[in-house]
């Protein structure tokens, strides 16, 4: 733990050992499992990954004509959806796996930046919204992460974040635990026959199991200034959080 106290989850020690090689961790196995994770993602979720995040970006008052942030693109399934309403111009693409950027490319012609979201190379006021699907369980500091979500949106510009959460009863909690522990990882070694796609899986399910509270990520939104923080949930794991930071 270090001295902010806003990481997502504690140090995972048996994937690294300390919060300092975890950065190293995540974006090496990123690249390495770059070239098979858009199949993962369409078999493992049955191919209603996209319908839910044409869903949620609706939800968040996505209109032409708006500037867009796509932070923790990975191989660009959000960013897929925001370009048949905004146009691959109006969309900035930023992550910091150079593979998954590459796979990115091949299907949006969109402004990449190869870099993290708690340090965004961008300037104030720029964005009118802020998304980021399914990456907050591998940032380094959320304050850090929000604050800059809240600088770069243009007042009365909102954010929202897509992230899978730990369920909150038992019952629920054991079939997410079968379905991302041990399903989706077995699934993906059936697929691509590559041990590093089922160890993503694995640890993916590592970080929701130990993700903090979605109460406390909604509290760290308020904290650096953000207003009408609310959080939608379908199916009792996957969230949807939005927030606006306030016209001034």
């Amino acid at each position: 733990m270090s001295d902010t106290g806003y990481e997502p989850h504690p140090v995972l020690k048996d994937y690294y050992g300390d919060e300092s090689e975890k950065r190293a961790f995540v974006d090496d196995l990123f690249d390495r499992t770059a070239p098979h994770y858009d199949r993962i993602l369409r078999w493992g979720f049955l191919g209603t990954g996209q319908a839910y995040r044409r869903y949620a970006l609706k939800k968040s008052g996505l209109k032409p004509g708006m500037d867009i942030l796509d932070v923790a693109t990975g191989t660009g399934p959000v960013a897929r959806e925001v370009r048949k309403v905004v146009g691959d111009e109006n969309i900035t693409c930023v992550d910091p796996s150079r593979g998954m950027i590459d796979v990115a490319r091949r299907s949006i012609k969109a402004r990449f930046i190869e870099g993290l979201g708690e340090q965004l190379p961008l300037p104030d006021k720029q964005f009118d919204r802020v998304y980021m699907g399914y990456g907050l369980r591998h940032v380094r500091d959320l304050h850090e992460l929000f604050g800059e979500y809240f600088r770069v949106l243009k007042p009365g510009g909102r954010c929202m974040i897509l992230e899978v959460s730990r369920p909150s009863t038992e019952r629920q909690f054991k079939m997410a635990r079968f379905y991302f522990r041990d399903f989706i990882p077995f699934l993906s070694r059936l697929l691509t026959r590559d041990p590093d796609g089922h160890l993503l899986m694995r640890y993916f399910w590592d970080t929701i199991n130990e993700c903090v509270p979605p109460e406390r990520i909604m509290g760290v939104l308020e904290d650096v200034g953000f207003r009408d923080v609310e959080r939608e949930v379908q199916l009792g794991v996957f969230s949807a959080y939005r927030a606006t930071r306030p016209a001034e």
